[in-house]
């Protein structure tokens, strides 16, 4: 047997540091807004002058904006990402072994990620009561696997987590 697809510990620790930098450079800059909002409102409350309520809102609004936007944009797509790993690593695993019948390289959205659709026929050649579809993580690239070539797939939820080559039965 030959590993043809897996997730390993270095991509757990990469997207790891790739997650808390992502969050750096959505939080600090938000919170720096709202440190600013803060400011100015207290300094236009110790002048005396009411108009700063303005001047404090528009920095509040700007930094809740500004908060909202890369945290959905930019921080979520990377915990989905690490999520997606730590299950593929950690999760419960179910194992079928059987015949590539298809693999779509157009990636199509599984649960917020990328993935190419992997057809397994787990039983008679044809049989279409046997078939099992399964979905690959596109950022990974396409598996080194080609229609009728006989396969071992561990999964998650329908998730492919690793992909081994099996030796043909005589």
């Amino acid at each position: 047997m030959n590993d043809l697809f897996g997730y390993t510990e270095a991509e757990r620790t990469a997207i790891t540091a790739e997650l808390s930098k992502r969050r750096w450079i959505c939080y600090a800059p938000a919170a720096l807004l709202l440190l600013a909002a803060i400011m100015t409102f207290v300094g236009f409350r110790l002048r005396r002058d009411v108009s700063g309520w303005v001047w404090s809102g528009l920095l509040t609004v700007l930094s809740g904006s500004y908060l909202l936007f890369f945290q959905e944009v930019y921080v979520r797509p990377a915990k989905l990402m690490q999520r997606h790993i730590r299950y593929m690593l950690d999760g419960p695993f179910r194992t079928a072994e059987g015949t590539v019948s298809a693999l779509e390289l157009e990636p199509k959205d599984k649960d917020g990620l990328d993935c190419y659709r992997l057809s397994l026929n787990v039983g008679q050649a044809g049989d279409p009561n046997d078939e099992r579809l399964f979905y690959v993580d596109s950022l990974k690239g396409a598996p080194a696997i080609a229609v009728g070539m006989r396969v071992r797939v561990h999964s998650n939820d329908r998730m492919v987590a690793r992909l081994e080559g099996v030796p043909k039965e005589h």
